[in-house]
């Protein structure tokens, strides 16, 4: 059971957001034309377009309830508040992408992390490539720390997907996606689709900028060797999240939920553990992005 419980918990929090190939990929954006090359059509709706340092600040809350043998359950509440730096730089196939953590608070069952463990990870660095309609390849960080590893996994939220050619209020459209979920000994696969819809803003401090709506359903399976004894996952789950992005295609603010029912094994001592998980998120701009 130790075995199970060391491996879950950072397991969870890496499927709550996302790697971020998608449908068909094998980990990077088929390349298209950037909106600066020439012959290339114009876009016809708001799409990404290049930022220099613009500030974020991510906050994400977690809770893990898992039915353990004999009935006994154990609850898990995480937190953390991710501060982050993004810029994007044009390239032939749309941008490359760099984020870079400039601090982290974490918490769990409302016991603040201790600095030793928050240090490693300021200061990480993700690189990757996006699309102009926020096709995003898997982002690849400079460094392994516990904590940095479960932002990363929610970096995906600052993306929302864009239809081709870009999008206008009115618009609906469908993502699917096959990302690559990787926790510890653990390599898994996700399957989501998710559904948009494009209204204008509701929000009276970004009057101008176009509210998209998502929600999606997702499938995980996966499997995994620690401690030399096989794991299995399989779940499902749902998704809701709201995204505001200005004219220029920035992203303003976001807020979103999930929630899923997971199980993990360990089939050679007969192990089972199921899990119940609910997260929720907000992403908010604290630096006006530089273009």
């Amino acid at each position: 059971m130790k075995l199970i419980l060391g491996t879950l918990a950072s397991l969870a929090l890496a499927g709550c957001g996302s790697s971020t190939s998608r449908a068909g990929e094998p980990g990077s954006p088929t390349p298209e034309p950037s909106p600066g090359v020439p012959g290339a059509p114009a876009p016809t709706g708001v799409i990404y377009r290049p930022v220099r340092n613009a500030g974020y600040t991510l906050q994400r809350h977690d809770s893990l309830s898992l039915q353990l043998p004999g009935g006994a359950s154990q609850q898990q509440i995480i937190d953390r508040t991710a501060y982050l730096n993004l810029t994007l730089l044009p390239d032939t196939a749309g941008y490359q992408v760099t984020i870079v953590l400039d601090s982290l608070q974490a918490s769990a069952g409302g016991v603040p992390a201790v600095l030793d463990s928050l240090v490693p990870a300021w200061g990480t660095r993700w690189t990757g490539r996006l699309t102009p309609e926020g096709k995003l390849s898997t982002l690849t960080a400079d460094r392994s720390t516990t904590l940095g590893d479960q932002v990363g996994p929610t970096l995906r939220s600052l993306f929302p997907s864009l239809p081709s050619g870009g999008v206008r209020t009115g618009m609906e459209w469908t993502d699917t996606t096959n990302v690559p979920i990787r926790a510890d000994a653990f390599d898994a696969t996700e399957h989501g689709v998710t559904t948009y819809r494009a209204v204008d803003s509701d929000d009276p401090r970004a009057k101008k900028a176009i509210k998209l709506e998502s929600n999606g359903s997702y499938e995980r399976t996966g499997k995994g060797v620690q401690f030399e004894q096989q794991l299995e996952m399989s779940g499902t789950g749902t998704r809701t999240a709201v995204h505001y992005l200005t004219q220029d295609g920035a992203l303003l603010s976001a807020r979103g939920s999930d929630a899923g029912d997971m199980t993990i094994s360990v089939p050679a001592v007969g192990q089972t553990v199921p899990v119940k998980q609910a997260g929720s998120y907000t992403v908010t701009a604290i630096r006006i992005p530089k273009r």
